[in-house]
């Protein structure tokens, strides 16, 4: 079946992997992490390249000879990594060597696990929260995306 044909756009190596598409509708942006990283964990989980955010998939030495398809691998979880990302962001990550070194980076510099102040938000919003004009299932929504906020926190103690 042709790209023509797919329904795919054509590609420049002729196979779908090569096609430039984001891999969630959440970039990170420095606000975001949380969202960010779960959806990126989907996405590469489901491609089945997780060992290589894990560091299960270790760098392999140059001279063994799976190490080219390591690397062709590790590169393909990097650049979707990098393309998840804000440009600014996005362009810290391009020198390091492993998928593994940017899933970290993003973790110690965004996460917010030690943010008591934002810990300290969500609970008065779950708090003070109503359903005033929110409908039951806009209601239950919201206090279901805190609560989850809320787990992260809590899961990191």
């Amino acid at each position: 079946m042709s790209d023509a044909t797919s329904g795919q756009a054509p590609t420049s190596h002729g196979g779908p992997e090569s096609l430039v598409q984001p891999i969630t509708g959440h970039r990170l942006n420095g606000q975001n992490f949380p969202q960010w990283s779960q959806s990126v964990m989907m996405f590469i989980s489901r491609k089945g390249k997780d060992d290589y955010l894990t560091g299960a998939a270790a760098p392999l030495p140059k001279g063994d000879p799976k190490f080219k398809s390591w690397r062709a691998k590790n590169n393909m979880v990097m650049s979707w990594l990098i393309n998840s990302t804000d440009t600014e962001i996005g362009q810290n990550f391009l020198f390091y060597g492993s998928a593994k070194e940017i899933w970290d980076a993003p973790k110690e510099t965004y996460s917010d696990n030690e943010n008591t102040a934002e810990f300290f938000e969500i609970k008065c919003v779950l708090h003070d929260i109503r359903q005033g004009d929110l409908t039951v299932t806009q209601y239950y929504n919201t206090l279901s995306r805190y609560w989850q906020q809320l787990d992260i926190f809590e899961e990191s103690d």
